[in-house]
């Protein structure tokens, strides 16, 4: 028997009601930001900003498909909103598998980020990565993701690092990535949830580079391996916490090196700047993505 996708999208205000009022009537129910849309004026409960829109998928057998799409359609109107929900056919397949499928190819020049589910056609000079995100954030599609690659590939250009910080490692994508440019270097890949670092230590042998890589569930600093002295650091978190986190970086960034900051919106960068030229920092380099800045500070 045919299975069916029915994919909705939907403002962030009714998702949770949208979601409720599905659950009973499907196979199965999964629910994404998307990331394209621009940043809601809220947080979550953790404090991360989330998307304006979220895309909502019911998987369904073909008998269930056109009363699984009438009555999507019906709760997004019973909360105030009109939409056209969007049908498609998948394969009767391990649903978990047709996920990471699914999972969008994302290319930031060289590199082409895809599931480990999935085959990129890779051209000359371009480096494939191999990143299932599943429980941890970092698949790649993220504004701020995008913008902390493209400002790394700047710098890799004119700077061989040696050791390197990866603060909130989330699927370690972006250490992931610098190391299969500069396999040399050594990375200590660090997040605040155990399910990150889980999920970094499996995408790092992905991508055959868990050699010289190091994986830490820490708070920040706390962990007494991080008290290292490190030429470059990604730290794509939010603006409060990279605040508060200037002055041990002032500590553990050795003179010259450098910090590719992101997880804020334009609005925030001020904030974040005054903290780190504060701290001993200049800005290298910024770019702005979708309302999300990510910022490269080299250490005077």
């Amino acid at each position: 028997m045919a299975k069916y996708l029915v994919r909705c999208v939907v403002p962030y205000t009714i998702v949770e009601s949208f979601q409720q009022a599905l659950e009973d009537i499907c196979e199965s129910l999964i629910v994404f930001e998307d990331s394209t849309s621009a940043p809601a004026p809220i947080t979550d409960e953790n404090g991360f900003p989330i998307s304006s829109l979220f895309q909502v998928d019911m998987l369904c057998e073909d008998v269930d498909v056109q009363k699984c799409k009438a009555q999507a359609e019906t709760a997004a109107a019973l909360l105030g909103t009109n939409i056209s929900a969007i049908v498609e056919e998948v394969e009767n397949t391990n649903w978990l598998l047709a996920c990471h499928q699914g999972q969008p190819e994302i290319h930031v020049h060289p590199f082409v980020i895809h599931s480990s589910e999935s085959t990129a056609i890779l051209k000359p000079g371009s480096i494939g990565l191999k990143i299932n995100a599943a429980t941890a954030f970092g698949s790649g599609e993220h504004p701020t993701t995008q913008g902390c690659l493209k400002l790394f590939v700047q710098l890799a250009k004119k700077h061989q690092f040696k050791n390197v910080l990866d603060m909130g490692c989330g699927s370690g994508v972006l250490s992931i990535a610098a190391k299969k440019l500069q396999p040399h270097m050594h990375v200590t890949a660090v997040d605040i949830e155990a399910e990150a670092a889980r999920r970094t230590r499996l995408n790092t042998k992905l991508n055959g580079c868990e050699h010289n890589y190091n994986v830490l569930c820490s708070v920040g600093f706390q962990h007494p391996q991080t008290w290292q002295q490190y030429d470059l650091c990604f730290a794509n978190i939010l603006a409060k916490p990279l605040v508060r986190l200037a002055p041990n970086m002032k500590k553990h960034i050795q003179p010259g090196g450098h910090i590719i900051v992101s997880g804020l919106l334009d609005k925030q960068a001020p904030m974040v700047i005054n903290a780190y030229i504060a701290c001993g920092f200049a800005i290298d380099s910024q770019i702005s993505i979708s309302g999300w800045r990510s910022i490269a500070f080299k250490k005077n």
